[in-house]
């Protein structure tokens, strides 16, 4: 079981870290919106760019993808099984 984020963390690991922990139990499948960039600075009270890296680093790491029209969406390989690995450099810095 994931051991919960502590509150030091920045607001771009908490934000990564809840939304996963959604499409790892369930509580968002495939093809589940996930929260926009709007929803995200209005729900958790962060920038705009920070809304932006949090869905750049689920769509990298392969959770999710864009649908025109739709918005992000869950993609159909994420899940409790799907690789849990951080992406390439660029997001390193990311704490999980």
């Amino acid at each position: 079981m994931a051991q919960p984020v502590a509150n030091t963390d920045p607001p771009s690991v908490r934000i990564l870290t809840e939304i996963r922990r959604r499409i790892a139990t369930g509580e968002l499948r495939a093809g589940d919106r996930v929260p926009s960039t709007r929803q995200i600075t209005q729900q958790w009270g962060v920038a705009m760019a920070t809304a932006t890296k949090v869905l750049t680093a689920l769509r990298e790491e392969g959770l999710v993808r864009v649908v025109p029209g739709v918005g992000t969406v869950v993609d159909a390989a994420a899940g409790p099984s799907h690789r849990r690995t951080p992406p390439p450099s660029r997001w390193r810095g990311f704490r999980t």
